[in-house]
């Protein structure tokens, strides 16, 4: 989508290349600052609805504008005209195919996972047969927008076509003899006697075509699946599925699909639906539906899109948990998993302490909390909750995501010195943290040449970057948590 160049050109907005530049001319990017000038004696300036609060400076005013973390259009208010701009993608953000790269391959390794977890359910992890999943909620929350779009074009026009219909009718009402009325009349044996009611052909519209017998077939089921999300234990969850579910409602109540015969039994694609502009969108919005069935393994959670730090986060683990699985260093799985009427899920969530046991009496842990009170390793200022550890008997081993972060990373691993300097060990005394990395998804030509990658750095300082891009190889963090981990096993009283 282009720039919008026309509006209100008092208020500018300050560019480090091209100094103040009229707002609407802009290119506005995700999560980023900017500096407003306005000149005049009154400014009223709302971003989407919200007003934003200027400062006087001489005779012009000054406001600061911070643009969320999503992009898309935006509407802005100017001195009671309305206009609209465009805040673009942030660089730093994984794109929507790595983001759905990285939940098939969360999956494919819980799947994996799910063999060697000891869990006993009569349902295989394999079967592909739950009726709902957190991909499939998630892909729901991501889209339904899109549908109601969607809904909105068929309901404006939908397929229809000509029908002819028999029936019985007031003589004066025929317009056109039809061959029906003649036969009609020769049959009954009236002749020239003509009746007051005869029996005639009336063409009419109808919407009671197969492409909207399935559509209707469609919504029927997506209400009952719905009904099951709202009838799960996340609040969260079960609160937006009851609001999708309303919506389905008014759609099935509308007077066109009343009218229409819902479809039973499977269905197929017709050149309709291949060809036809909008039903094609309905049927791949569908087909899309469906295909999240084939997940076994969900969370209990949803995470959108904008949340790519989240999903990113447990990629990270379970890219981790791979690598351990693999070289043999597993030896019990059953903590990343929970079950409950709903089906098995990741129990990837802040304070549970997801932990998976190790050989050598090594814990893997996805949000690990550490606070004044705990056992073995405690904090003596804050809570503070790493995200990925490795926890021996002797000592602890940080990895933190920083996914947002590939232009700022010496104040990212300054960060880290909180972990390193405020963990203890409750017997000894001693920092608990031996080593610290932050795992970003920093492209290549951008981590070449910088220290914080290199493994000099990394064996000098115990801490650094390692680079963890979905769809690149994970070698490096391999090869440094084969070193690790055997540091672990041969010297327990360190780590």
């Amino acid at each position: 989508m282009g720039q919008h160049n026309s509006g209100d050109n008092s208020l500018e907005l300050w560019d480090v290349q091209q100094g103040w530049i009229p707002f609407l001319d802009a290119y506005l990017t995700e999560a980023t600052e900017y500096r407003l000038r306005y000149k005049g004696t009154q400014v009223d300036v709302r971003f989407h609805n919200i007003p934003l609060p200027f400062y006087q400076e001489q005779s012009c005013w000054f406001a600061t504008l911070i643009t969320p973390f999503q992009s898309g259009l935006v509407k802005i208010f100017i001195n009671g005209q309305n206009y609209e701009t465009f805040i673009y993608p942030d660089e730093r953000k994984l794109t929507e195919e790595q983001f759905n790269w990285m939940l098939e391959e969360i999956l494919e390794e819980a799947n994996s996972c799910f063999q060697l977890s000891g869990l006993e359910t009569s349902v295989s992890a394999f079967g592909r047969n739950w009726d709902i999943s957190w991909t499939q909620w998630s892909y729901i929350d991501q889209s339904f927008y899109l549908l109601k779009q969607i809904f909105s074009w068929i309901e404006k026009q939908p397929i229809q076509r000509l029908e002819k219909f028999s029936m019985t009718m007031k003589r004066e009402k025929v317009q056109h003899t039809e061959h029906v009325t003649l036969r009609w009349l020769d049959f009954k044996g009236y002749g020239t006697d003509i009746p007051s009611n005869v029996q005639n052909v009336k063409t009419l519209e109808t919407r009671n075509l197969y492409e909207n017998q399935v559509l209707k077939q469609q919504l029927q089921d997506l209400y009952r699946l719905l009904r099951k999300y709202e009838a799960v234990e996340y609040e969260a969850m079960a609160r937006k599925a009851r609001k999708y579910k309303a919506v389905v409602q008014r759609w099935l109540n509308n007077p066109f699909i009343k009218e229409i015969i819902a479809n039973t039994g499977p269905y197929t694609i017709t050149q309709k639906f291949r060809k036809h502009p909008v039903y094609r969108l309905w049927y791949q919005w569908f087909d899309r539906l469906n295909k999240h069935n084939r997940e076994g393994i969900g969370f209990d959670y949803p995470i959108s899109l904008k949340d790519t730090f989240q999903l990113y986060e447990m990629w990270c683990f379970m890219k981790i948990v791979k690598i351990l699985r693999e070289t043999d260093f597993v030896l019990d799985m059953s903590g990343l998993f929970r079950t409950t009427r709903e089906g098995i899920f990741l129990n990837l969530a802040e304070n549970n302490e997801s932990r998976i046991k190790l050989k050598g009496a090594i814990s893997l842990y996805y949000q690990r909390s550490y606070q004044y009170n705990s056992k073995t390793f405690h904090t003596y200022t804050q809570k503070m909750i790493p995200d990925i550890v490795l926890e021996g008997n002797g000592g602890i081993i940080v990895f933190d995501p920083k996914y947002r972060v590939p232009n700022n990373l010496g104040t990212a691993l300054g960060e880290m010195h909180k972990y390193r300097d405020g963990i203890l060990h409750r017997e000894t005394g001693n920092n608990a943290v031996q080593e610290a990395y932050i795992l970003t998804p920093t492209h290549e030509e951008h981590a070449e040449g910088m220290r914080y990658f290199r493994n000099d750095f990394h064996e000098r300082f115990r801490m650094g970057a390692i680079q963890m891009l979905p769809g690149d190889e994970d070698q490096n963090l391999k090869m440094l948590l084969t070193l690790i981990l055997n540091g672990m096993n041969k010297n327990p009283q360190i780590y």
